[in-house]
């Protein structure tokens, strides 16, 4: 039986092999290829991009998922061991009708899931996840034809085709910008010439400037700094606020038509790249934009340091989200004489500071955020908030 919980909002994904496993991957495959063939109301032969990450468990959670779709006569390209960024680039070059990416992202190792995307990597989250589950509680195993492997299945190598789209030829030097990635490789992180790490949103603000031109459309997690509106808008650049999570800012991109998306988490999402995330592409940017400008990173930087972040703060839960929903309450009613809106979570601002709580989606944690015009006032309110909540806690 399938675990309903691991249908998260973005993705799926559970402990290994607690909360997921070969069996699963093995009836969510299948559910996905009905899935598509419901919503392009057709029954042709799909075609499906598939690949993992480094994990030991995606090697053989790719291989059941390979069976799955080879009980129904679907063409596999399999790209195997490859970073998310370039799966998503995978499923648009090579036209495939959908793509399955094996990977928990950026949580433990003893998690695994997998990534759904449609057509031109748009990804498959939310109530289509729903629909999927529904699916695959329903439908049950079937023999393959194991004298079509051979023909069902291609592997194919997309590193090259991948740099060669970033950079224009495949032999050209990678940027030299010092950074480092999460496991599947669809975020990046950035240090300075000193060897200091920029915050991800101002990063995020930086890769905007550089691209963005009057009237241009960008879209950025609620929890960034307010300074990045600011500054885009000083350029004339349109910023809009979005719900967190790489599906609801994919989303608004397309509905917007933005050129470019940022969140907090140091993802980068990019028009040119069908809304995915290409890090080598932002450091490719990172790179022209310091010889366009003759500044290095710490100076670019300096615009957007305009205001004190405490950065994404986690606190572990261990209850359904009942806990979480009564401790919103209490914080709404507490902060009531601040200017509150839902769009994610709830946020609070004030004249000279804001924070933002809300329920993680792919974790077990109550996320929060705050930023203030002094670094004083942000230890004072960080504290306060911090000590309200973790009393509640203690009285439930």
């Amino acid at each position: 039986m399938i675990d309903e919980k691991i249908f998260k909002e973005y993705d799926i994904r559970g402990i290994y092999p607690k909360e997921i496993d070969e069996k699963n991957l093995y009836l969510i495959s299948r559910a996905f290829v009905f899935f598509l063939k419901r919503e392009s109301k057709n029954d042709k032969e799909l075609k499906i991009v598939i690949g993992r990450d480094k994990r030991k468990s995606s090697q053989k959670l790719i291989k059941a998922a390979i069976e799955g779709l080879l009980s129904l006569r679907v063409k596999i390209i399999n790209i195997d061991t490859v970073s998310t960024p370039e799966f998503n680039f995978a499923v648009s070059f090579l036209k495939a009708d959908g793509g399955m990416m094996i990977t928990a992202s950026h949580n433990p190792l003893n998690y695994n899931g997998v990534k759904l995307v449609r057509r031109n990597s748009i990804p498959v989250g939310g109530d289509d996840l729903q629909k999927i589950y529904k699916i695959a509680i329903k439908i049950k195993e079937a023999k393959t034809d194991k004298r079509r492997k051979n023909i069902l299945i291609q592997n194919f190598d997309i590193k090259k085709e991948y740099i060669k789209a970033i950079l224009k030829d495949e032999k050209a030097p990678l940027p030299k910008i010092k950074a480092r990635y999460d496991y599947d490789q669809d975020r990046v992180f950035v240090k300075d010439e000193d060897g200091k790490e920029i915050r991800p949103d101002i990063l995020g603000g930086i890769l905007a400037m550089a691209i963005g031109k009057k009237k241009d459309i960008v879209i950025y997690d609620l929890r960034c700094s307010k300074a990045i509106p600011e500054n885009l808008k000083n350029k004339g650049i349109v910023a809009i606020p979005s719900r967190v999570g790489h599906y609801n800012i994919k989303k608004k991109m397309r509905e917007r038509g933005a050129i470019f998306g940022l969140e907090i988490t140091g993802h980068y999402y990019f028009k040119k790249f069908n809304y995915c995330e290409a890090p080598l592409y932002a450091l490719k940017i990172l790179e022209d934009y310091k010889k366009e400008t003759g500044k290095n990173l710490s100076e670019l930087a300096i615009p957007f340091n305009k205001y004190f972040h405490s950065g994404i703060i986690n606190l572990r839960i261990t209850d359904n989200g009942s806990r979480i929903t009564k401790i919103v309450e209490k914080l709404i009613e507490k902060y009531r004489n601040g200017a509150q809106n839902n769009l994610d979570g709830l946020t609070v601002e004030f004249s000279n500071w804001w924070f933002n709580v809300r329920k993680s989606n792919t974790e077990p944690l109550l996320r929060l955020v705050i930023e203030a015009k002094r670094e004083d006032l942000l230890e004072e309110k960080k504290k306060e908030i911090l000590n309200f909540i973790k009393s509640d806690f203690k009285k439930s």
